[in-house]
């Protein structure tokens, strides 16, 4: 079962209310986490945590509510918490303007920095059920984080530039190769019809490279050339007597780079993995899987013959 999209929700204490109702709106589509949802753990200062969270989710939703009073310039007005404003800032840095949004309470004063950028707004009201303009932007932003989980784009670790050198130099290659030149001579058996199988591994707690050679040991994958872009390539397939389609598969070994670059921001220094290490490993992974579906899904030649199997659930 694919994880859902890891969200942020952040608030003062006055604000968890309405905290509380963005979470149970989102609830359905994404994995919700408030700020109090035993985020904050012992021996490890705020700001420490602040920058693990904003890195192990994929969103992050601040609620901006009436809580302080301001005096700039002469003229009074009622504020949003400093810590508030100070998180909404670290997830922008962090996953970008696209996926860090504030909902902001009419009349709650904002940073003028935030000026001219159109932000969320509600009304507070005693009973949220019947927030109608609550409701509405919650609506906007469900549906502008499913477009962001819909494209590829580049973050602080490597998923995405490495499914992009991975189908650029190894799945397009293949796929060209097989349906410009139309067949495959396979210990002496002509094929003309191909299926092309990546399969993902469930989580990478080992050497992906060991764990390829081990997949193919087991399901008695045979190794045979393939000549693309002037080079030979090594690909792994199957097939039994009688078959008209051979079977083409391939586990990206370039997995290991993920897990060397999350050892290395995460500065770890111990054997095993933190749970925070752990649902890095599998944001990057889901991601790595989306954005080669992507890829996949815009090329002529691998939109018919590629498809992405699960490791533990590939029928050979």
């Amino acid at each position: 079962m694919e994880l859902k999209p890891r969200v942020f929700i952040g608030s003062s204490s006055e604000g968890l209310d309405v905290a509380k109702y963005v979470k149970s709106y989102l609830g359905t589509d994404f994995d919700c986490y408030l700020w109090n949802d035993d985020i904050f753990k012992n021996n490890e200062s705020v700001f420490e945590t602040l920058l693990k969270s904003a890195s192990l989710f994929d969103f992050g939703i601040m609620v901006a509510t009436k809580d302080d009073f301001l005096n700039s310039r002469g003229t009074e007005f009622e504020s949003a918490r400093d810590n508030v404003v100070f998180e909404y800032g670290l997830f922008l840095g962090r996953v970008g303007p696209g996926r860090a949004f504030v909902i902001q309470e009419e009349g709650t004063k904002l940073p003028s920095d935030l000026y001219g950028i159109t932000t969320p707004r509600f009304e507070k009201l005693p009973n949220l059920v019947h927030a109608d303009k609550l409701n509405n932007e919650l609506r906007k932003i469900s549906k502008s984080m499913k477009e962001k989980i819909s494209i590829g784009e580049l973050g602080l670790l490597p998923s995405t530039a490495l499914a992009i050198g991975y189908f650029d130099n190894f799945v397009a290659l293949t796929c060209e190769s097989l349906c410009t030149k139309g067949e495959l001579v396979v210990e002496g058996k002509t094929f003309k019809e191909f299926s092309f199988c990546i399969v993902i591994p469930d989580d990478l707690d080992s050497d992906i490279k060991k764990r390829s050679n081990l997949f193919c040991t087991k399901h008695k994958l045979r190794q045979v050339p393939i000549q693309a872009a002037g080079r030979s390539y090594p690909i792994w397939v199957s097939y039994q007597d009688g078959d008209r389609v051979l079977k083409i598969y391939d586990m990206p070994t370039t997995l290991n780079g993920i897990d060397r670059a999350i050892e290395m921001y995460m500065r770890k220094g111990h054997i095993g993995k933190t749970e925070e290490q752990q649902l890095l490993e599998d944001r990057e992974l889901r991601n790595f899987t989306r954005v080669l579906q992507l890829l996949i899904d815009n090329d002529s030649y691998c939109k018919h013959l590629v498809q992405i199997v699960n490791e533990n659930n590939t029928s050979i």
